[in-house]
């Protein structure tokens, strides 16, 4: 009987610390959330980068060669 006590108390403590832990389900998808922001702002600063190459070349006088 103390036993079977001693190991609900501990898969209580294991699932509790998986459901709200450091490595809870809620961190992963926060986590998998601020990727996608990461990414969506990577692909911004991406476009921003080649305006402003593409503005430098032409006010250089260069012009990347075009495919």
């Amino acid at each position: 009987m103390i036993l079977w006590v001693f190991g609900v108390v501990i898969g209580a403590i294991y699932f509790g610390n998986l459901f709200f832990g450091q490595y809870s389900l809620d961190t992963l998808l926060s986590l998998e959330n601020t990727k996608k922001e990461l990414y969506k702002k990577i692909l911004l600063l991406k476009e921003q980068n080649a305006k402003a190459q593409k503005d430098y070349f032409e006010l250089k006088g260069l012009y990347p060669n075009e495919n």
